[in-house]
């Protein structure tokens, strides 16, 4: 991370990356596990709203994944009549949640999102470390 680029302008980048390389994405944001939100690439949306909401569904999943013997919770997606949403953690502390349309290409989302996930666990965890950022226990 230069001077000049904090980790929340290096996630945005990210973000918009993702919707650059997946047909349908219309946007996506990172925010921590307790509904605070690091960035977003999401127009036309309230995203200190969609932090929250993402949160809790996080929390949901992550319950329901537990309380059924699946292991730790990954991702879930969900599909609406309008399209989709796809949630996704990034460790334990933070979640990156995509708004696609109903053409939004899911596999190449599945694809992509492993890699975008460890660069966004990366720029976070040198923004603590250079205490630019989140305080450590936030991650």
């Amino acid at each position: 991370m230069t001077p000049q680029q904090s980790a929340e302008q290096l996630i945005r980048a990210e973000l918009r990356l993702l919707r650059d390389q997946v047909k349908g994405v219309h946007g996506s944001m990172v925010a921590t596990s307790d509904g605070f939100m690091v960035a977003e690439d999401i127009p036309d949306l309230e995203p200190t709203r969609i932090a929250a909401i993402i949160a809790t569904t996080l929390g949901l999943a992550r319950q329901a994944t537990e309380a059924t013997g699946r292991g730790r919770f990954r991702e879930t997606l969900t599909r609406g009549s309008d399209g989709y949403l796809a949630v996704f953690a990034i460790g334990e502390k933070a979640v990156v949640a995509v708004l696609g349309g109903d053409d939004m290409n899911v596999g190449m989302l599945h694809y992509q999102i492993r890699d975008l996930n460890k660069r966004i666990a990366h720029h976070m965890e040198q923004a603590v470390r250079s205490r630019k950022f989140l305080a450590p226990e936030d991650l």
